[in-house]
């Protein structure tokens, strides 16, 4: 069975959607498991990275996750803001207990960047359980 994740054809020569439409297909057929975090999922996220000048959009509804080119015009529920290194990191980052752990080399690196602003995530408080989910469904680990 396929995970239901739609790369969008205007989304297909960019980068970051690529790289993360692959790298969540692969995490949900190794951890099918995660297929239910993804069903759970309704919101918009924006994951923008200004130092490869890219910007992709997640929409997650009914089920299906759908990534496309970022549209500025169009307010996320969620706004990551970081470096494409850091995009990465994110990805890495571990889950213990249902929360993302922070105490490990690529945790701390991540913490840092979050207190130094390097890495902005608008949205988080007011959708914190939503992004502990997301986290959950990009952890490779």
């Amino acid at each position: 069975m396929n995970p239901p994740i739609t790369l969008l054809q205007e989304a297909s020569d960019n980068g970051l959607a690529v790289m993360l439409s692959e790298l969540i297909q692969q995490n949900l057929n190794q951890h099918p498991e995660r297929i239910k975090l993804l069903k759970s999922l309704k919101i918009r996220v924006m994951i923008e990275s200004p130092d490869i000048q890219s910007a992709v959009e997640l929409g997650f509804k009914q089920g299906e996750m759908i990534i496309s080119s970022g549209n500025p015009m169009i307010q996320p529920n969620l706004h990551i803001i970081a470096d494409s290194a850091t995009v990465l990191d994110l990805c890495l980052l571990k889950i213990k207990f249902g929360l993302p752990y922070f105490f490990d080399v690529n945790g701390l690196k991540v913490l840092k960047k979050l207190i130094a602003r390097q890495l902005l995530i608008k949205g988080m408080l007011r959708h914190f359980p939503t992004l502990i989910k997301l986290t959950k469904l990009f952890s490779v680990m």
